[in-house]
């Protein structure tokens, strides 16, 4: 699961990566105003104050906030599952230990009482 987790993460900051140059080129705007808007469209946040204005942006914009959106989503659901994977992970072995503790306590007990 941790490799499915970084490959969506570099998969992931590569279309940041890319939706950055392809803005900064369509659009002329710096490159901080680009990173800017590809992290604002895939987290769907969407201020509105940076709007494509090239038809080439446009369309850009129409498939990079599908996948975009799609990718974030998936690594955040991603994230959520291995986070609480491990916590209830981290409980079971909680109660496994403290069964075990129980069971080897009521052995003892039984040892004791027979002799």
């Amino acid at each position: 699961m941790r490799w499915n987790i970084v490959f969506v993460i570099i998969v992931f900051l590569l279309a940041i990566v890319a939706g950055t140059m392809v803005y900064h080129n369509l659009e002329g705007w710096r490159t901080l105003d680009s990173a800017y808007f590809t992290v604002a469209t895939v987290t769907t946040v969407g201020y509105g104050d940076f709007i494509p204005k090239t038809d080439g942006g446009k369309i850009f914009t129409i498939f990079f906030s599908l996948f975009g959106i799609s990718t974030a989503l998936y690594l955040f659901s991603l994230l959520g599952s291995f986070l609480f994977k491990r916590h209830v992970d981290e409980k079971v072995e909680q109660i496994r230990r403290a069964v075990k503790k129980e069971h080897v306590q009521k052995l003892k007990k039984k040892k004791i009482r027979k002799k």
